[in-house]
Formats: structure tokens, C-alpha cells, sequence
């Protein structure tokens, strides 16, 4: 059997013959000359493809065929006839989920989407097929480099609000799936900011997505920028909308005597109670150190509802959230905090980070004109 065509100087038609050629070659359904008009010959070529995905032939023969029909893909005919080729290739190829295949047919639409026009219609669709095959990988992170390398490369480009919207609540859902709570909270941020207040049902939906995603995600602390998301702030006066306020800024007995009164709710949302203790634990003490340098293990014990001898284990989990850093001191029954994440930033605490940055610019320029000083009376005495 002949390897994988490889074009030295061929024309597309004589490319897509040979492309005939090898398909029939691999056991494919094919006439051996397909239609004059190139693009429909290339469509029937592509509707065959997954011949090579049946066959005993080595990875690397595979990779090289697909790769030659990018090949005749990219700047064939119109935008509009290298659009509906694109997408019948990456719908084909998306589709085939045997795992062996994963990452040829991942590293092939990877190629063609970064081969294509960047204006290129087809190419949203592109990228959403890419997503779904990274995710069934768990190889998000190849094709996926955050949310501002997206904007620029994908979301700037001329598409309808709601082709962002599914796109975003796609690869959000993926990156969720695949383990990356973070990524994906950022992904669910810039969709809610993509809604405005006449969005209706659906821009509600996604923020009680969020909010729960956000709540149940063991490494969410920060919950304040959620509410400033016109979505979120469509649903005020709502329960849900109070248990996010409880996360924001509440303690873990705000959160307790709310549990009391929406044990239904808790349980319908699919949130773990335990869980939800757990994190307002740790929310609590982080409240408590943005107010004071030094807390006794006694005020942790009254306020995480603990006994004496979880409070230096807890402290520890603590500290490995990197929100709060400290020292215990056990002799003293102590803790001495060095800094901490704050949950919220007032005003207040605008202003005094205003004036540290103004105390600093005035500390740097008295030591910049010693420095000159010193250099001047240096100069002088050579």
C-alpha cells in the first residue's frame, strides 16, 4: 500500500486526485475521479476521511493524510466555499471519539484553525469542535490560553452576541468538566458581562450557574466582583441571591441561620452543606485577620465553632490557601497574621492604599534626590 500522498508543486485538482487515489486505496466508497468543480470534489473526499481512522495504518500515516486535505483546504474558492469545507472536516473529524484518535484529529483541527483566515466564518465553529474533542482529551489547556488570548484571537472578530454566549457557556461547561474550576470561573465572568438588564431569563440562568459553580468550587474565596454583573444583580431579593451575599462578606453563622431557614434551597442547587460550612470556616478567620494583626486561638475557636485541638490543624489548612500568612504561636495561644486577602475593598481601603502608594512615590523621591546628592559631592571631589 502507498504512504500518505505528499504534494511536490501539484495543482488542488491533481492534489485532491491523489488524495482520491489513496482513500480508495484504504478501502473507501469512492469513484476514482470525483466532479470538476474542486469544491465539490473535496467535499466528497471529506466525507470519506475516516476511512484512515478504520484501518491498521500507524498514527504518524494518519496525521499525514489529514494534514494533506488541510492542505487543500486553506484558500480553496470563496470565503464561502472554504467555510462550508472547514466545518464539513472539523464536524467529521470532532465526531470520531474512539481515544486512540484523540490527539491526531486534536493536532489536525488544531493546525487547520491556525492555518485558516482569521475572518474565516468557519472558524468559530472550528473552535467549538476543538473544545469539544481537548475536552474529551483532557487537553483543554493546549487549545485554550485564557480568556484575553480568546478575546483577541476569536471573540474580537465580527460574531453575533449569542454565537459567544454558547461558545463561552461551552468551553465553561468543558473546563469544569475537566477540572479547571479557576479557568472556568473566569470563562462564566466574561460570559455574565456579555448580557445586559434586557437579556432576560437566560443571562439569569448563567448567573445562578455561576454563583453556584462559585460556591462549590473549593478554591473560590473572592466572591465580591460577582456583584457587579448585571445578572447577578437581576436577582436580588432572592434566596440565592442572599447566600452569595453571605459569601461575599457573611460569617459562618450568617451562613448557619440562613441553612436553618433554605435547607430545600441548599439541596436543590446540589450544594454540600459540609462543604459549604468548611468554606465559610475559613472565610470567617479571613475576615477577622483583615482587622486584626493578632487573633487568639480562642476567638477561631468561638467563631469557626471548633474545638482547642482543631485550631492549630485548621490554622494550617488555612495558611495553605496562601489568602492568609501568618505564625502560630502556641505558647501565647496565638496567631500573629502578616497579610491576607481581603474579601471586600471599600472605599475606605481604596483610600488607604492611595495613601501607600503616595507615602512610597514621596519615600522614593527623597531617596532619589540623596542619590544625586551623593553623586554631585562624588563628582566634585574628583
Amino acid at each position: 500500500m502507498a504512504g500518505p500522498p505528499t504534494f511536490i508543486e501539484l495543482t488542488r485538482e491533481e492534489q485532491a486526485l491523489e488524495l482520491r487515489s489513496y482513500l480508495r486505496s484504504i478501502g473507501a466508497t469512492l469513484q476514482e475521479k470525483g466532479s470538476d468543480n474542486i469544491e465539490e470534489d473535496m467535499k466528497e473526499i471529506i466525507s470519506k476521511c475516516d476511512a484512515c481512522l478504520k484501518t491498521d495504518l500507524s498514527d504518524a500515516d494518519i496525521e499525514s493524510f489529514l494534514c494533506s486535505i488541510v492542505s487543500v483546504i486553506i484558500g480553496i474558492g470563496t470565503l464561502e466555499a472554504e467555510s462550508n469545507l472547514v466545518t464539513a472536516f472539523s464536524q467529521k473529524l470532532s465526531k470520531y471519539e474512539e481515544e486512540r484518535f484523540s490527539n491526531t484529529i486534536l493536532k489536525t483541527l488544531w493546525l487547520l484553525h491556525g492555518s485558516v483566515d482569521p475572518k474565516l466564518p468557519a472558524r468559530f465553529q472550528l473552535y467549538s469542535d476543538i473544545i469539544d474533542v481537548a475536552k474529551r482529551n483532557k487537553q483543554l489547556l493546549l487549545v485554550y490560553g485564557g480568556i484575553d488570548s480568546l478575546n483577541k484571537s476569536l471573540l474580537s472578530i465580527s460574531h453575533s452576541k449569542k454565537q459567544k454566549q454558547s461558545l463561552l457557556r461551552q468551553l465553561h461547561s468543558a473546563l469544569i468538566e475537566n477540572g479547571h474550576s479557576e479557568l472556568a470561573a473566569e470563562v462564566m465572568i466574561e460570559l455574565l458581562r456579555n448580557y445586559t438588564a434586557d437579556d432576560g431569563k437566560q443571562a439569569k440562568d448563567d448567573a445562578k450557574r455561576c454563583i453556584i459553580s462559585a460556591i462549590a468550587d473549593p478554591k473560590t474565596f473572592l466572591f465580591e466582583p460577582l456583584l457587579s454583573l448585571t445578572p447577578v444583580i437581576s436577582l436580588q431579593n432572592s434566596p440565592l441571591y442572599e447566600l452569595l451575599v453571605i459569601f461575599v462578606s457573611g460569617n459562618l453563622t450568617n451562613y448557619l441561620d440562613f441553612y436553618k431557614g433554605h435547607k430545600d434551597l441548599i439541596k436543590s442547587l446540589a450544594l454540600d452543606h459540609q462543604a459549604n460550612i468548611h468554606k465559610m470556616k475559613l472565610l470567617t478567620v479571613m475576615s477577622l485577620a483583615e482587622d486584626s494583626s493578632i487573633i487568639t486561638f480562642e476567638t477561631i475557636q468561638q467563631q469557626v465553632q471548633i474545638s482547642a485541638e482543631q485550631v492549630e490543624p485548621f490554622l494550617l489548612e488555612l495558611f495553605g490557601t496562601k489568602f492568609v500568612r501568618g505564625r502560630m504561636d502556641q505558647a501565647a495561644k496565638k496567631v500573629n497574621i502578616s497579610s491576607t486577602m481581603y474579601r471586600t475593598f471599600s472605599k475606605q481601603r481604596w483610600q488607604m492604599l492611595r495613601n501607600s502608594f503616595f507615602s512610597w512615590r514621596s519615600c522614593l523621591s527623597v531617596i532619589e534626590e540623596g542619590m544625586k546628592t551623593v553623586v554631585s559631592n562624588t563628582q566634585t571631589s574628583i
